[in-house]
């Protein structure tokens, strides 16, 4: 066997290899991996130091803060009590003081007006010159009250028209009848029925004595309520649905209790006999001067069956600041449903007819042409002779819906002698402006 251990070796002379010229390069040695324990070690040490930054930091008091809660403790109380006896004088103040817990503190206002929409308004009531009117505009949408116009032609002293309680409800009342009766699923637009008498006349035979005879008509609820025809929502009121129902959803719709808006304004009011019968009639077909309601109201009223049955809570401030800059406050937003949504929409079924085919009819006659064909738009019409103030008490709250924005107006006209403009031509006017129609003029 040959043993390898033990094999001489053949010495070969090592060859010397020539470095190439320029600087020397250094081997370059593989990397070492990082020590476990020096990582360790910075990683605790940088948690300490942040951890001692927290406690050591001190933040600098925010100059905007959310909603209502502020270090200046101002709430929407405050806001009404500073503000309301301005708006009554029709003034929107911009700067006002707000008297809190902690004393008085001056506020920048920021309104939801819309100044073009108002100045509109204001131009075709100085233009009539009424007697009396006062005008309210809401986006149900956001809840934004964007228009509040007052106009009185002899200087009375009766403030801010548009917040004003005094005026009769008339026929808007059977917007609350009408919607208590499909809510309770007693009726529906094409429900049919019949009564005696005149469309505008309430009489006790034709109420509460109905004898059919051939002097009987019919009439649908979407009729009967376009043409305002007082002796069947009479009927409905007693029969249908009953006193203590159309107290409830009188009171659901904001009569009888403060509204739910960041100022004070007056309550509307029913005042009926939930036990007797002539007055439920009374109230129901709003043959009736005990019911008033102010525009503002209206346009509340409406804005719930617009949006779906949901009320927006209506916001006039937006915000208030400090002059300074820091937020006092800011408005928040809420919503309550007054209506199933399915009740909301055969309510606009109805409207709808008062202007296409009902007591608006000729105001907004050649209305739905052109860009406007398939224009949505309803209301309901009201009148009644009133005492506060004194004369014929002319009503329109209605609506304008174009998809992506909707707007709500309610309008209220009085005069004493002569009338000078329907308060439903003057609401189109409006919805004209601001949906930017071809015939649009203030």
């Amino acid at each position: 066997m040959i043993d390898y251990k033990n094999l001489p070796v053949k010495q070969t002379p090592l060859k010397t290899r020539r470095r190439p010229s320029g600087p020397r390069r250094r081997r370059r040695q593989p990397e070492k991996p990082p020590s476990r324990k020096g990582f360790f070690i910075v990683n605790s040490f940088l948690c300490l130091f942040l951890f001692a930054s927290f406690l050591l930091y001190t933040p600098e008091p925010a100059q905007t803060v959310p909603e209502n809660r502020d270090i200046w403790g101002v709430n929407s109380t405050h806001i009404a009590e500073s503000i309301s006896s301005s708006l009554r004088q029709n003034e929107y103040p911009q700067t006002i003081p707000i008297l809190t817990a902690d004393g008085v503190v001056d506020a920048r206002i920021s309104y939801n007006i819309k100044p073009k929409l108002e100045q509109c308004i204001d131009s075709l009531l100085e233009r009539y010159k009424p007697d009396f009117a006062g005008v309210a505009a809401i986006d149900p949408t956001a809840g934004h009250i964007i228009a509040m116009s007052s106009f009185i032609r002899d200087g009375e002293p009766f403030g801010n028209l548009a917040m004003h309680s005094g005026f009769p409800a008339a026929s808007l009342f059977k917007i609350i009848t009408a919607a208590a009766l499909i809510d309770q699923e007693q009726a529906k637009p094409s429900t049919v029925y019949e009564y005696n008498g005149k469309d505008t006349s309430l009489y006790k035979k034709n109420v509460l004595r109905h004898k059919k005879n051939k002097w009987t008509k019919q009439t649908t609820l979407e009729r009967a309520f376009g043409r305002s025809i007082n002796t069947v929502f009479g009927r409905l009121g007693i029969y249908h649905v009953g006193g203590d129902t159309l107290a409830q959803y009188a009171n659901t719709f904001g009569f009888d209790k403060t509204l739910p808006i960041d100022f004070y304004v007056d309550n509307s009011k029913t005042d009926f006999d939930t036990t007797n019968e002539w007055s439920i009639a009374e109230v129901a077909s709003g043959f009736t001067r005990t019911t008033t309601i102010s525009p503002l109201h209206a346009a509340m009223v409406v804005s719930a069956i617009v949006n779906n049955g949901v009320l927006v809570t209506p916001r006039l401030i937006n915000k208030a600041v400090h002059p300074n800059g820091p937020l006092l406050y800011k408005a928040e937003t809420s919503a309550v449903e007054m209506i199933d949504p399915e009740t909301a929409n055969d309510m606009r079924i109805l409207m709808r007819h008062t202007v296409k085919n009902g007591s608006a009819r000729k105001s907004f006659r050649k209305f739905f042409r052109g860009d406007f064909a398939d224009f949505d738009a309803g209301g309901k019409t009201g009148s009644l002779t009133g005492h506060n103030p004194r004369g014929r008490t002319e009503w329109f709250a209605g609506y304008g819906d174009a998809g992506d924005d909707k707007i709500v107006i309610a309008t209220v006209i009085v005069n004493k002698d002569k009338w000078r403009i329907k308060p439903a031509y003057l609401t189109r006017k409006v919805l004209e402006h601001y949906f930017n129609h071809p015939a649009a003029k203030c």
